[in-house]
């Protein structure tokens, strides 16, 4: 009798240390990775106005190729998390904060753990006038929170059994530094994928690469996703499953390209899926993976721009300095960086009138959040805005030596605050530094808070349901 009952309590043990193995969160079997993707279509069935340019102020007039939000839910049984990636130039942290609300409310999953990026692509509708004076579109803006909600909650309803691993490739000479006119790139692919446990069928590639989708010109009133949505469609044609792209540091990092333009799009996007294509084929998948998620928000002060007076009195010298070194034929590099000051010092006196007149009003503060996430081996660091190249290789060095993991920068997320320039920039001048809404001590704050967060993640409460 004795030997019978302990028995019966030895197998209702092991029954419950299984199901605490192998019981998901909501109740179902399977405690191991669950994933689901899904795509919606971003194409307004209204006139909109497309952005990328600020002299492009008309509405778009037709599609040349779909453009999509696409999105990837990873779910261990114990934290999920919420991947989406688009083809729009960027999201203002409203509407990222409109579609974690609708994500959450379906879903259960916190705002912490839910990624909204972009591929900064200009080929795609915008929900700002030039120079972002006005109210976004509130109609457009309605429409694209509906979508990208929408592929969120019809990932998280497809998830199934999966298995999924990161892996870092290469692609070399399709990018250069447009800010330094040299080869200070990033020219890693780094390439998650995820796959069904039993069969292995692709459910999602999600890849992430650095240059500034420009190749189509503000001259163009045809949508289209660029090179970015040519390479999701190749590795969807090639790979199955939803192709996602994350857009990396490519404040100062643009694409090399010539000839016809809605060639180029698809002659790089090709080159580029074909790099993604060959790293996926050495993932190596597992079925258990950590997952975790953590963000916090900054402030930033505007950059400081100075009074009419002093802007005309630089810009003066900066045109004395480039028309005497243009009449002497200077040094080529020297005279482009007299143009840079030039073009930064023109930038400032017309904000200095801006203001002065009561025609432009700049914010008190800037508000920005830095998310950093956890898929297995995988550490991405999410930032909202055109962050310069240098950030994202000395982010992915420190993170390979505290951590030992891979790291992989999505720029353009969860809002925009602009570009994030260098201080060697600022002193250089150039577009970006003349179009800049932050200083340049913005860049260090937010990759010192991003390897915070990151030693943060293990201590991340993990229960998300």
């Amino acid at each position: 009798m004795f030997a019978r009952v302990a028995r019966l309590r030895f197998l209702c043990l092991t029954a419950a240390v299984l199901c605490v193995a192998v019981c998901h969160a909501d109740g179902t079997a399977e405690a191991s990775l669950l994933a689901g993707a899904a795509a919606r279509s971003i194409v307004p069935p209204f006139p909109a106005r497309m952005g990328g340019f600020a002299d492009r102020k008309d509405s778009f007039k037709g599609v040349h190729d779909e453009i999509f939000a696409r999105a990837l839910v990873l779910d261990n049984g114990t934290a999920a998390l919420v991947l989406i990636g688009s083809d729009l130039t960027d999201v203002d942290a409203d509407m990222t904060k409109q579609i974690r609300e609708k994500i959450q409310a379906a879903t259960g999953i916190p705002p912490a753990h839910v990624l909204v990026s972009c591929a900064h692509n200009h080929s795609a509708p915008s929900l700002w006038e030039p120079g972002r004076l006005k109210q976004a579109d509130p109609k457009l803006k309605e429409f694209f929170v509906q979508q990208f909600s929408d592929a969120a909650i019809e990932a998280f309803k497809n998830r199934a059994p999966a298995r999924a691993g990161f892996r870092a490739g290469e692609l070399k000479g399709a990018t250069r530094n447009r800010q330094q006119g040299n080869d200070l790139i990033d020219p890693q692919v780094g390439v998650l994928r995820v796959e069904a446990r039993d069969s292995r069928k692709t459910i999602a590639t999600l890849f992430n690469f650095t240059g500034h989708p420009v190749i189509i010109g503000s001259n163009n009133l045809l949508l289209s996703g660029e090179y970015p949505g040519a390479a999701s469609r190749a590795v969807e044609n090639l790979l199955g499953g939803v192709a996602i792209f994350t857009q990396g540091a490519a404040g100062d990092i643009t694409v090399q390209r010539s000839g016809d333009p809605f060639d180029e799009i698809e002659r790089i996007g090709r080159t580029l899926a074909g790099e993604v294509v060959k790293t996926a084929g050495f993932v190596e998948c597992r079925d258990e993976l950590p997952l975790a998620g953590v963000s916090k928000m900054l402030s930033f002060s505007p950059r400081e721009i100075p009074s009419v007076e002093d802007a005309q009195r630089a810009l003066d010298d900066a045109k004395k300095q480039f028309d005497a070194a243009e009449k002497n034929k200077g040094n080529p590099d020297f005279r482009r960086q007299l143009e840079q000051q030039v073009r930064l010092q023109s930038v400032n006196l017309r904000v200095a009138k801006g203001r002065k007149e009561g025609t432009l009003k700049l914010p008190d503060a800037v508000p920005a959040e830095v998310q950093v996430l956890q898929v297995g081996d995988l550490i991405l660091v999410a930032i909202p805005g055109e962050i310069f190249v240098e950030y994202a290789l000395e982010m992915r060095a420190r993170a390979r030596q505290a951590v030992d993991k891979h790291m992989v920068l999505a720029g353009y997320s969860n809002g925009y605050i602009g570009y994030i320039i260098t201080p060697r920039a600022a002193r250089t001048g150039g577009y970006e530094a003349s179009v800049a809404r932050v200083g340049s001590e913005a860049g260090r704050s937010l990759t010192e808070t991003a390897m915070d967060l990151l030693s943060t993640l293990s201590e991340e409460p993990q229960k998300t349901k």
